[in-house]
């Protein structure tokens, strides 16, 4: 999709929408003008369905108000992470107007849920919406408000311990980020001198992050106690609203990768050790080209995603103007720098109907992956925008998910106009179909720690010894001989334990999803495109299981689904590797 399409940059800038029940002026920074109007809220008077459903929508309305908000003082820490004042103005908005909401949100659950009138609305997603609003009600207590405040404040702790990791390298400082531009070169001695910086300045940090994550962990403990759990793995596990699977489902999900995924892992090695001419494959030869040369995507962010449009409006022309529209209004942030927290994400701007795209690219190839993962979140945001329930938009993470790894596999075939020299297009789809199921391990490893951790009483030094044996349990060929005081370590480095607790695993189910959706999409692109938006546009209007189906594939994760679609990724590959 060429740019010249499309109309006036300047027209594409999104703007707010205009509200339907509150004044444009109103905002969620004055405490007591949000306490006026949810206190408004609950006084309303519903003398029939019609004014349940306006109920709804005016929560809904106050609630994309707040979201955004909170977006905004989010999107603006993250950025500018070595900024004391922009972590207290966040910290001060959860204090004050989160800690209000989560208070009165339940009480408006409670309203709507204890109201006869909603049972004369019997429409499916109602039906849900009763299922979702009772396990909320359940799970909460009032007394956890303060400790979710205390946890949020806390966890930010860790952005800042790892934003502020440099590493003089070479006579140049370095972020932790931008390591990870040696670990693809050829030179097998810069890798290797450039991985060992690099995890020494985590090793330097163990201690205080060791710290952060026992406090955090004494507070979840609290949390899940407080709510009449034994662990907090069960406790989140009901709060997360995972009804579609169990605890033990997930350690069974563990088993299945160990089984089919492990050995395709370690046959995949096999071949980049031999390709390499290595009598073993150490961690920093495992992003190095195996035929010495580095995929270089693009040399600036204009570039960047300029090209992310032209793949994008390959696969849709409103997945291409969509990017566009969030470049134009400046609604992303993409290039890494000192004093940036680290990782990626796309936060949704609820009352733009858009959303905010963060990352830290250096110039590698998963940069481009990255991009595309994100935009995939940018377009659920987009298509679920339109719904006024904002229960129906607070879709799980095993949806949300979906949508940005399908978009990772939907736009493999268009990464040419990264890599127009076709050699080097096919070793970027070989990459990534190979990365589809090498991550899975890395995935388990994260998921079953996390398991543990919450089940198990422990020590510093049982923890590192424990996910030291889940390293070897779910290792797919990398030898670690000799730097198992790293290896112990290397949880540390994954924020979704320190920020989001067992948000991981949905990576795993949705990679699977994404791999289905990618073999129908190899059948019939145009049905698989169309279905992918029909199960975007749906929110969270029906269950996980019945949003895979919309999407027309499998909620499944058993060894035997698995080996099928091991088998699929075998036959893509093969052309690839030869």
């Amino acid at each position: 999709m060429e740019n010249s399409n499309l109309t006036n940059e300047e027209d594409l800038k999104v703007s707010k929408r205009k509200r339907v029940y509150f004044d444009e002026n109103f905002s969620a920074f004055n405490k007591e003008a949000l306490e006026k109007e949810f206190v408004s809220l609950l006084g309303m008077d519903l003398r029939n369905k019609e004014e349940l459903i306006t109920f709804l929508e005016k929560c809904g309305e106050l609630s994309d108000i707040i979201g955004e908000e909170y977006a905004w003082k989010y999107i603006d820490m993250t950025r500018f992470a070595d900024n004391e004042s922009y972590q207290k103005e966040f910290n001060d908005f959860y204090s004050t107007a989160i800690s209000l909401s989560m208070s009165y949100d339940f009480k408006l659950k409670k309203k709507f849920y204890e109201s006869p009138l909603r049972k004369e609305i019997t429409e499916h997603k109602y039906v849900h919406l009763n299922k979702i609003i009772a396990n909320d009600i359940e799970i909460f207590r009032e007394e956890n408000v303060p400790l979710f405040v205390k946890e949020r404040e806390l966890s930010n702790k860790y952005g800042e311990i790892i934003s502020k990791i440099t590493i003089n390298f070479r006579g140049e400082e370095k972020t932790f980020s931008q390591m990870n531009v040696f670990l693809k070169d050829k030179d097998r001695n810069l890798r290797e001198e450039a991985w060992r910086a690099k995890y020494d300045k985590l090793k330097e940090n163990r201690d205080a992050l060791d710290k952060t994550f026992d406090e955090l962990k004494g507070i979840r403990e609290n949390e899940a106690k407080n709510a009449g759990f034994d662990n907090y793995r069960d406790f989140k596990h009901v709060e997360k609203g995972r009804f579609s699977y169990s605890p033990k489902d997930l350690i069974n999900f563990h088993d299945a990768v160990e089984k089919v995924v492990v050995p395709f892992a370690k046959e995949r090695n096999g071949i980049r050790k031999s390709k390499l001419g290595l009598d073993s494959l150490m961690p920093w030869d495992t992003a190095v080209e195996t035929d010495g040369n580095m995929l270089k995507p693009f040399n600036t962010i204009d570039e960047f995603v300029g090209k992310a449009i032209k793949v994008l409006g390959d696969l849709s022309p409103d997945f291409g103007k969509n990017l566009l529209e969030m470049k134009v209004s400046g609604f992303l942030d993409l290039e890494n720098r000192k004093g940036k927290a680290p990782g990626g994400y796309n936060f949704g701007l609820s009352e733009h109907g858009s959303s905010f795209i963060f990352m830290n690219a250096v110039g590698l190839n998963s940069d481009v992956k990255t991009l595309l993962h994100e935009s995939g979140h940018a377009i659920h945001s987009k298509l679920t925008s339109p719904i006024k329930i904002s229960y129906f938009k607070d879709y799980p993470m095993e949806v949300a998910e979906l949508a940005s790894m399908s978009m990772e596999l939907f736009t493999v075939g268009h990464l040419n106009h990264f890599y127009p020299d076709d050699r080097d297009f096919k070793k970027a789809k070989r990459e990534q179909l190979e990365g589809t199921l090498n991550f899975l391990p890395w995935c388990m490893t994260v998921d079953a720690f996390q398991h543990w951790i919450y089940t198990t009483p422990h020590t510093f030094k049982e923890r590192r010894e424990h996910f030291k044996s889940l390293m070897e349990r779910f290792n797919g060929g990398v030898d670690w001989s000799g730097l198992e005081d790293i290896e112990e370590i290397l949880w540390m480095q994954q924020l979704h334990i320190f920020e989001a607790p067992f948000y991981y695993i949905e990576y795993g189910m949705s990679q699977l999803g994404a791999l289905a959706m990618y073999r129908n999409f190899k059948n019939n692109s145009r049905d698989a495109v169309q279905k992918y938006e029909h199960f975007l546009s749906l929110g969270y209007t029906m269950s996980v299981s019945e949003l895979y189906n919309a999407a027309g594939i499998q909620f499944n994760f058993s060894a035997d689904y698995i080996s099928g679609l091991v088998d699929f990724v075998k036959n893509e590959l093969e052309p690839l590797d030869n």
